[in-house]
């Protein structure tokens, strides 16, 4: 079957949305993004890259005669030569798959001293789409992306000294969130924002057609101060909970905060009928806590041209 490809449409943001949900329930193999990835990097990384307006032009949609998606091209809107391909539930050809990679180089690409490149994501076990990268020159670099998963058996327990307590967004505000988010990843440095950039985000955010306040959680320190976070996104078709982002303030690490608003989070969701807990990451933090690794992405690299 011929695909044919077009541009991106305001409406296909939900469409492509529900793609990804779809493909993780019929074809799970392909390993596309999860729910979350898709909201954040449209309401908060684009917001904080200043790349909302421009991202678009660089998103590739491929249909078949019915309208019926099947792949996609992206990034996350960083415009580090950053590429990913979302598969559908179809038999890929190497002719596809070449327009599929063509597009990325021609979109996507990032530049460094030496010139153009571009970095694409890749299944461990997608032998046709490394044969076909390999003919088109690329590498394979030696790091990869990796995908958590933890199933728990019953509701977790949320320890917390009495110093703390648990808030979410429907009364923790923006400029708050903001301003942990900078303290626990290490670009707000003073006692006040450095900007307002992950505050703008963070009101960005709160506009995430699949973003619930309510899973948006954090614990609070005895003055009303975020000392922990966790936001959780459900995917309901799937039964999934992805956390996207956690973050713990420095001085509050390694006091159990950060496993208790997980634990939060995770019970909020399963409540909501969530059977299986998602994280991108495969630090040891995670693993004390039950996450094991599920698979890994592999990334490809091709030097497109030089200085």
């Amino acid at each position: 079957m011929f695909y044919i490809s077009k541009t991106f449409e305001t409406l296909d943001y939900l469409r492509i949305r529900d793609f990804l949900k779809n493909t993780q329930k019929i074809c799970p193999r392909n390993k596309n993004w999860y729910l979350d990835r898709w909201n954040f990097c449209r309401y908060f990384g684009q917001i904080m890259h200043n790349t909302y307006d421009t991202w678009p032009q660089t998103v590739g949609v491929w249909e078949d005669k019915s309208h019926r998606i099947a792949a996609v091209v992206n990034s996350e809107g960083e415009n580090k030569g950053e590429a990913f391909i979302q598969k559908g539930c179809i038999d890929f050809t190497d002719d596809f798959l070449s327009r599929l990679i063509g597009f990325a180089e021609e979109r996507l690409y990032g530049e460094d001293k030496n010139g153009r490149f571009i970095n694409l994501r890749v299944n461990e076990d997608d032998d046709l789409l490394k044969r076909l990268l390999l003919q088109h020159g690329y590498t394979g670099l030696d790091w990869t992306e990796p995908s958590s998963s933890f199933t728990p058996e019953d509701r977790l327990p949320v320890n917390l000294h009495e110093e703390f307590m648990i808030a979410d967004a429907n009364t923790v505000n923006n400029y708050q969130k903001g301003f942990a988010h900078g303290k626990a990843f290490g670009y707000h440095k003073n006692d006040s924002p450095d900007d307002d950039d992950t505050e703008r985000a963070y009101t960005s955010l709160r506009k995430a057609p699949d973003y619930r306040p309510e899973l948006d959680v954090s614990v609070l320190d005895n003055r009303g101060e975020i000392a922990a976070f966790a936001t959780v996104w459900f995917d309901d078709i799937n039964a999934l909970a992805i956390l996207e982002p956690v973050g713990t303030i420095p001085m509050y690490r390694k006091r159990g905060l950060g496993r208790a608003v997980i634990y939060e989070g995770i019970n909020r969701a399963m409540n909501l009928g969530a059977e299986r807990i998602i994280v991108g990451s495969d630090q040891p933090f995670y693993k004390a806590i039950g996450f094991q690794v599920e698979f890994r992405k592999e990334i490809w690299q091709k030097r497109l041209s030089f200085v």
